[in-house]
């Protein structure tokens, strides 16, 4: 195996929850609220349920190939060639979800907190620091994460408590008015843009340490960090209304600015930016370091060392070009981006247990067969 050291159960655990929450911390609310409007939140609680099942895909994918990660399952089902296209399909989601969410770090600091900083700097000392990360390793990543989340966990607790002598009610009036097809879309979307991006986490399973509650532990970390999704969409309808929650991209920076208790505890958006930033780096490392996992196992080469300084330098070119602003960001790459998570997250892996169910159903068939033959 290309990686010796394991994480343990309450590791991978912990970086499930950091992966719901990554990036999701600040956009969440204003991609659910574009489609569920007042009654987005009702659409998140729905989407909660279905991202168990996209859970359940990815975990059952995982049992019918414990020893194998996404890549290599790809290769084993589809065969060489076709798992070799499926499995590149798979790196570039990988890569293309590193150089956005590096790119959403780009964006935030230079329009919000480092208004004079040229985005490539702020762009080169975060792959910088990803660099030195995953040449570190998965494990350093584990226990780091363990110091990480208490911090993440408290600074959203306290952001949403602030918060709460502000909430108005009558936002989320008139009640299960939106159109259907909008409330499904904004269901489906919520379970989709937080749970599915978990399929990253099928290139880590097989080195997880074996144990008994690893399925329970994952789901519900998982859940617990949609339930925190869900109070930050719920507390920004409360507080903003829908509208400004359907059009401020930044709407969990924005209510951090709004928190006054007692003329005393104030201005702590600097306190959410370093948890939004934290869980980033730390969703951004899952995606650049399966990547890099997954490019050396297709290429079948012994170590995935070589291939860190090439990737971390291609991450810094796509972060760059992949977009000319934020305007075109939010416009033209995240809500079309659901598609892609859609495809990568339930599509594929759905097709992929169905082939193997398949394919040993003939093999069955075959046996039985043959004995009777004889």
């Amino acid at each position: 195996m290309l990686i010796q050291e394991k994480l343990t159960i309450r590791q991978f655990a912990i970086l499930a929850f950091l992966g719901i929450i990554g990036d999701m911390m600040l956009i969440y609310p204003t991609l659910i609220a574009y489609s569920g409007n007042q009654d987005a939140w009702i659409c998140s609680i729905i989407s909660q349920g279905i991202g168990m099942g996209i859970l359940w895909l990815q975990f059952k994918m995982h049992q019918l190939y414990p020893d194998l990660t996404l890549i290599e399952i790809c290769s084993e089902v589809l065969g060489k060639w076709i798992g070799a296209a499926v499995a590149i399909a798979y790196l570039f989601y990988f890569l293309m979800g590193a150089a956005v969410c590096i790119r959403e770090v780009g964006d935030f600091l230079t329009t919000q907190i480092y208004l004079g900083t040229p985005i490539r700097a702020i762009i080169l000392l975060f792959v910088a620091t990803l660099g030195w990360a995953v040449l570190k390793g998965l494990g350093t990543l584990g226990r780091s994460a363990e110091i990480l989340v208490p911090f993440i966990t408290l600074s959203l607790v306290i952001l949403i408590c602030c918060l709460l002598p502000q909430a108005d009610s009558s936002n989320l009036m008139p009640f299960l008015s939106t159109p259907i097809f909008a409330f499904i879309s904004g269901s489906v979307r919520g379970g989709t843009a937080s749970y599915g991006e978990l399929i990253i986490l099928s290139m880590f399973l097989p080195y997880v340490t074996h144990g008994v509650h690893k399925r329970r532990d994952m789901f519900l970390s998982a859940l617990l960090g949609g339930i925190m999704l869900t109070s930050f969409l719920l507390i920004s309808l409360l507080v903003m209304g829908p509208e400004q929650t359907k059009h401020n991209i930044y709407i969990s920076y924005i209510l951090a600015q709004k928190i006054n208790v007692g003329d005393f505890i104030q201005r702590i958006e600097a306190l959410l930016g370093t948890a939004w930033l934290a869980s980033t780096f730390v969703k951004t490392f899952l995606y650049t370091f399966g990547f890099i996992l997954g490019l050396a196992q297709l290429t079948r080469i012994k170590s995935y060392q070589p291939l860190i300084l090439p990737t971390m330098l291609l991450i810094f070119a796509m972060a760059i070009v992949i977009a000319p602003d934020i305007l075109f960001y939010t416009s033209g790459i995240m809500y079309p981006w659901f598609d892609w998570d859609f495809t990568a997250s339930i599509i594929i892996p759905a097709c992929l247990i169905l082939i193997h169910l398949v394919r040993r159903r003939l093999k069955t068939q075959r046996k039985g067969e043959a004995l009777s033959y004889k």
